[in-house]
């Protein structure tokens, strides 16, 4: 686990209790208590935790909340690995032959083309770069690409053109991602160029899957685009909180842990 991986778990364990110790977390990390001081005082300087009588306590934000640095592909896809590789290899298992699937903007996704087993039938719709790169690595043949300008920082294509060819091609799922889901303020992305793209490639399909790591739940982004009961099923990790798993129950919303 590294630097990053732990910062955002400690938030995440943080996060659904009133406070932990040093000697906790480094428990529940299984690192030394050394190391988690120096996370901690990352932390702190970043005004995420502060410590009171040896208590670590989230003071109600996160990194991501503070900075709202622009959504940088490749910055991400480092960011989370392990979940994000799990959270694929599930969505994939939910793809049946002869499926019609649309691919979102993201390195969550992408990964799902890396586990749909090479002689499943299928039919791929991608907006990215780095989807169609997945797509050549897997030998898929049977694929639509949405052109358009190509915004390198997202590895995506955009066009008014683009947005007709999805209006008009009919999918059995939709793959969406996000960068933030809240309870109240729905379903948020970063930048305000996905929306129309996600919000199309949603209209016209069959079955619409949020796929999200669970670090992504209680952000909120500037861009709202669709929200909860949009959404026919989510797959996340296991890092998502008891209150976030009983919500989706409550909405009958299919939920894939992975």
């Amino acid at each position: 686990m590294d630097k990053q991986e732990r910062v955002n778990t400690i938030v995440s364990i943080l996060k659904n209790k009133s406070g932990a110790s040093i000697k906790e977390l480094s428990h529940q990390l299984d690192v030394t208590e050394m190391t988690v001081r120096r996370d901690i005082k990352y932390l702190k300087e970043n005004k995420i935790v502060q410590v009171v009588s040896g208590a670590v306590i989230y003071n109600g934000s996160d990194l991501n909340e503070n900075k709202q640095d622009e959504y940088d592909l490749t910055t991400q896809k480092n960011n989370r690995a392990s979940e994000k590789y799990n959270i694929g290899k599930l969505a994939a298992s939910l793809i049946e032959p002869n499926d019609i699937i649309f691919i979102d903007i993201g390195t969550t996704t992408a990964q799902i083309i890396e586990h749909i087993p090479s002689n499943h039938s299928v039919e791929i719709v991608c907006c990215t770069m780095n989807a169609l790169i997945e797509i050549h690595k897997k030998g898929f043949k049977d694929f639509i690409l949405i052109g358009g300008h190509y915004r390198p920082e997202l590895q995506m294509f955009e066009s008014r053109e683009g947005l007709d060819l999805i209006s008009r091609t009919r999918t059995t799922k939709a793959f969406i991602s996000a960068a933030g889901v809240n309870a109240k303020l729905g379903i948020t992305c970063t930048n305000s160029c996905e929306v129309d793209t996600k919000n199309a490639a949603i209209h016209c399909a069959l079955e619409k899957i949020l796929v999200i790591d669970s670090s992504k739940f209680d952000m909120v982004k500037s861009t709202y685009f669709a929200s909860l009961n949009d959404f026919d099923a989510i797959v996340t990790d296991r890092g998502l909180s008891e209150e976030w798993i009983e919500k989706i129950k409550q909405l009958n919303i299919s939920l894939y842990l992975a």
